[in-house]
C-alpha cells in the first residue's frame, strides 16, 4: 500500500480481522476533509475555526506572498506529547453515514438554493457506501466522482468503463455506485438519458403499466408530437389508453434535478497555483493570498501552565490547543499534497501548456497517485473544485484529467483533445454537406487516433455540437 501523506503525517492504524480496515481518527478525518475543500469552502473553514476556537489566532497584517499554512515552531508545541495524544484515541468504530460525514462549508457562489452536489452527498448512508465497496473512504471517493460527471440536469452520461477508467474503480464498484446514486432523491438523477429518468421516476413513484413503461421506452417521440392516433394503430391499444398513459408521462419531470443551484454560476476564482513559465521550464506556485497566518495562541499556552493540572479547564486548554495544532497542520498539509499534484501534473501535460487542449494527454488520477506515493482518493480530493493559473488562463485542474482511446503509435489521445478536434473539424466542414460521424471517425483515424462512431456521437453532444442533418444550411 502507497505511503498517503496525510496518513503518514497523521497515522494510520490497521486491525486484523478477515481483512485490513483504517482506523479513522478524528485528526485524519479533518485532514481529509480539509484536502478536499475548495477555496472558497476553505476561507469559510478557516473563519468557523477561529470562531470556536479560542487558542487559534490568526495575524492578517502579514505580506500575503509570505506563507500562510505557518506551523508553530519546536519551542510552542513540544509541551502538548502530538504522539501520545493520537495513540490514546481509538476510533475505529467511525462510519461513512451522513450522519457523520465532515459537512462541507456553505459556497458563497450567487444565486439560491442548494447545490445537486451537496444535496446528493448528504442522503449518502454507510449502509449505501457498503454496497459500493467495503471501505467506506474509497466507496464515498467514488460515489463523489461520479456526482461531479453529472450534468446540469443530473444526467450521467458516461458509462461503467469510462467511470473505471476515472475513478480506478472495479466494474463491481462501478456499476454499484452508479446504482446507490440513481436510488437517492429526486427520482432520475443518474440515469443516461430522458427516457432512463421517466422510467425510474415513474416506478419509484409505484406505477406499474406496462403500456406507459413501453412508451416510454420507444415512443417518446411520438408523444412530444402527440401522434397520439399513430401510437394506438402501431400498439394496438385504444386511443384513450394512450391519451392517459401519455398525460401519466407528461406529469413527470425530464430534467430530474431542475431547480437545484448550478455548479457553473458567477462567482470569483481565486486558483490554488499559480503556474509560470520559468528558464528551465514551469514553475509552480501556492497562492497564499486572502489567508491569513495562523498560529497556536501564546496567550492560552501560558494560562494552561498557571493550571492545576487534571482540572476541568486544564483539559479543556489541552484539547483546544492541541486542535489548533492539528487544524494548523492539516492546512499545511493540503498545500503539500496540491503543490506535489500538480508539479506531477505539468510533467505529463507539459504539451497542453504550449498548445492547448488540442495538445492535452490522456492521464488518470492513478496515475498522479502512484507516482507521487499517494492513494488515488487523496489526488481527486487534491484537484476537487481546484483552480489553476497558467499561461493558457484559468483552468479547473480536473480539467486536465481525460481517459483516453487508442492511437496507432500507441501514445493515446485524451477525450479533451479529440473533443476540440471535432469542434475544429466540424468549423471547417462545407455547411452544405456537413461531416457525419462516421466520416469524423475516419478522419481521425487517418491522423492516428481511433475513435467509434458512436464515441464521436457522444463526445459530439458534449461539446454541444448537432448532428449532421441538423447542421446543414441550405442555399
Amino acid at each position: 500500500m502507497p505511503d498517503d501523506l496525510l496518513m503518514l503525517r497523521f497515522g494510520m492504524e490497521l486491525n486484523n480481522e478477515q481483512k485490513q480496515t483504517l482506523a479513522l481518527t478524528p485528526q485524519l478525518l479533518q485532514a481529509i476533509h480539509i484536502l478536499g475543500l475548495s477555496r472558497d469552502e476553505l476561507e469559510l473553514y478557516i473563519e468557523e475555526e477561529l470562531e470556536k476556537n479560542p487558542t487559534l489566532e490568526a495575524d492578517w497584517g502579514n505580506d500575503p506572498s509570505e506563507c500562510v499554512e505557518s506551523m508553530p515552531d519546536k519551542e510552542r508545541t513540544e509541551d502538548f506529547a502530538w504522539a501520545e495524544y493520537l495513540k490514546e484515541r481509538d476510533y475505529s468504530d467511525v462510519s461513512y453515514g451522513h450522519e457523520v460525514l465532515p459537512v462541507a462549508a456553505p459556497d458563497r457562489s450567487s444565486g439560491s438554493g442548494q447545490k445537486l452536489g451537496e444535496y446528493l452527498l448528504e442522503q449518502l448512508t454507510a449502509e449505501g457506501l457498503k454496497r459500493i465497496s467495503a471501505n467506506n473512504i474509497r466507496a464515498y471517493d467514488i460515489a463523489t466522482r461520479i456526482v461531479d460527471l453529472l450534468d446540469e440536469n443530473g444526467f450521467l452520461q458516461y458509462e461503467a468503463q469510462e467511470i473505471m477508467a476515472m475513478t480506478g474503480a472495479s466494474e463491481e464498484e462501478a456499476l454499484s455506485a452508479i446504482a446507490v446514486i440513481k436510488g437517492l432523491d429526486p427520482a432520475g438523477v443518474a440515469a443516461f438519458d430522458v427516457r432512463e429518468a421517466l422510467e425510474i421516476q415513474y416506478i419509484r413513484g409505484g406505477g406499474a403499466d406496462p403500456l406507459v413503461i413501453e412508451i416510454i421506452r420507444t415512443r417518446l417521440a411520438d408523444m412530444a408530437t402527440r401522434s397520439i392516433n399513430a401510437v394506438s394503430r402501431s400498439m394496438g391499444r385504444k386511443r384513450q389508453e394512450i391519451e392517459n398513459a401519455f398525460k401519466i408521462i407528461a406529469s413527470l419531470e425530464p430534467k430530474p434535478c431542475r431547480g437545484f443551484c448550478g455548479e457553473d454560476e458567477t462567482h470569483y476564482i481565486i486558483p490554488d497555483i499559480v503556474i509560470e513559465k520559468g528558464e528551465n521550464g514551469y514553475e509552480v506556485k501556492l497562492n497564499q493570498s486572502h489567508q491569513p497566518v495562523l498560529m497556536v495562541s501564546p496567550y492560552y499556552r501560558k494560562v494552561l501552565e498557571e493550571t492545576e493540572k487534571g482540572s476541568e479547564e486544564y483539559l479543556f486548554l489541552t484539547e483546544r490547543l492541541n486542535a489548533a495544532a492539528a487544524f494548523i497542520k492539516s492546512l499545511e498539509q493540503r498545500g503539500q499534497t496540491i503543490y506535489k499534484v500538480m508539479v506531477e501534473i505539468i510533467k505529463r501535460q507539459d504539451a497542453f501548456f504550449k498548445g492547448g487542449e488540442a495538445c492535452l494527454k490522456p492521464m488518470t488520477q492513478k496515475q498522479i497517485a502512484d507516482e507521487i506515493g499517494v492513494h488515488e482518493s487523496t489526488v481527486s480530493r487534491a484537484i476537487r473544485g481546484k483552480y489553476a493559473q497558467t499561461p493558457c488562463g484559468t483552468i479547473e485542474i480536473k480539467q486536465l484529467f481525460s481517459a483516453g482511446v487508442t492511437t496507432i503509435d500507441g501514445e493515446g489521445a485524451a477525450a479533451t483533445s479529440i473533443k476540440t478536434k471535432i469542434s475544429l473539424l466540424t468549423e471547417a466542414e462545407d455547411k452544405r454537406s456537413p461531416l457525419s460521424d462516421k466520416k469524423i471517425s475516419d478522419l481521425l483515424k487517418n491522423d492516428g487516433i481511433i475513435v467509434s462512431r458512436r464515441t464521436i456521437a457522444k463526445y459530439r453532444q458534449e461539446v454541444g455540437i448537432a448532428s449532421s442533418a441538423k447542421r446543414v444550411q441550405k442555399k
